[in-house]
């Protein structure tokens, strides 16, 4: 079944409609991520990259979204391109060179950057693009420091970030996101004392951890302090979670 958005010559209404359908759909894989295997593919063929940057030059666009390798020098050509709102790259094989250009995207609401190691000088640019509602980064090599501006995003919905440099205090940060309610972490190093910090975020509706040094213990006592929590640990739930058999029967 396809959706045709009729064109009335309202830009805005549409473009709307998009930026909120893919915060949706975004929003349902955190939420029934484990019994969603077989999603459709509904997207169209993407042009190419240049001619996605193209478009949101002439106004045509407020997203890019691609698959294709992007380095440092195919990223250059989004300098200045301040109408840009969406960013969603697979295969984005970049460094930190590349913050001065993330820095003039100044609409952007949704970054997703795959297969990146960028570290902290990259983070304390995102920390800096105030529209932001989804950060996406689960390849990176940010550390503690490198986060500790992100509770001014004060529009943040959605954290999946990836980093051996994580640890105790990044959770600590992290609490501190008023606006934060899906979250994601891929082997991160924390424990059960870091976990405490995220008791307080009665706002959170699902929170997934691949690896990790937390124990069963702490992770109840998580549940236990945030009782609508949705959660999976390395795509499970943990065998005491009261949600689990709601969950089964959707």
């Amino acid at each position: 079944m396809s959706v045709r958005i009729v064109d009335l010559g309202h830009e805005e209404l549409r473009s709307s409609f998009q930026r909120g359908f893919s915060i949706a759909c975004t929003a349902l894989v955190f939420s029934i991520g484990c019994g969603l295997t077989d999603r459709p593919n509904v997207e169209p063929p993407e042009p190419p990259f240049h001619q996605q940057v193209a478009a949101v030059r002439q106004g045509l666009s407020r997203e890019i979204r691609s698959e294709a390798t992007i380095g440092d020098v195919e990223f250059s050509q989004l300098q200045g391109l301040s109408a840009l709102e969406i960013l969603s790259l697979s295969n984005a094989q970049v460094t930190d060179s590349i913050a001065d250009t993330l820095a003039s995207l100044v609409e952007l609401k949704q970054l997703r950057l795959e297969k990146t190691h960028v570290g902290d000088r990259l983070a304390k640019v995102i920390g800096k693009l105030l529209k932001l509602t989804t950060i996406n980064l689960p390849n990176s090599e940010i550390s503690d420091e490198g986060i500790e501006e992100w509770p001014s995003l004060s529009n943040l919905v959605l954290l999946r970030i990836g980093s051996p440099n994580l640890s105790d205090a990044a959770l600590e940060t992290i609490a501190k996101m008023s606006s934060l309610r899906f979250l994601h972490l891929i082997d991160v190093s924390i424990s059960d004392a870091g976990l405490k910090q995220l008791h307080r975020m009665q706002q959170m509706e699902s929170f997934y951890l691949d690896g990790g040094n937390v124990t069963d213990r702490g992770l109840t006592e998580l549940i236990q302090a945030l009782p609508k929590l949705h959660f999976h640990r390395d795509q499970q739930h943990i065998p005491n979670d009261p949600r689990t058999d709601n969950h089964r029967k959707r």
